[in-house]
């Protein structure tokens, strides 16, 4: 949360490029949907460490893809 508080702060008000626009918007709302799974779906206690962590690197690839899918459809 800090770090996207940081990186919110860091941009500038009104971007040059509108296709860097985009591409900054869909990676906000990939970020800000990651988080919400994230939150939302976080069993009580992981069985196994191991399986956590490859869910997690699962869930990351598909919001990278998910992404990347959305720009080229605005495009």
């Amino acid at each position: 949360a800090r770090k996207q508080e940081q990186q919110a702060g860091s941009e500038p008000a009104e971007p040059v490029d509108p296709r860097k626009a985009a591409v900054e918007a869909a990676i906000a709302r990939a970020k800000a949907s990651k988080q919400e799974q994230q939150a939302g779906s976080e069993p009580v206690e992981p069985a196994d460490p191991r399986k956590a962590a490859v869910a997690a690197a699962i869930a990351r690839v598909q919001a990278k893809k998910a992404a990347q899918q959305q720009v080229v459809n605005e495009d």
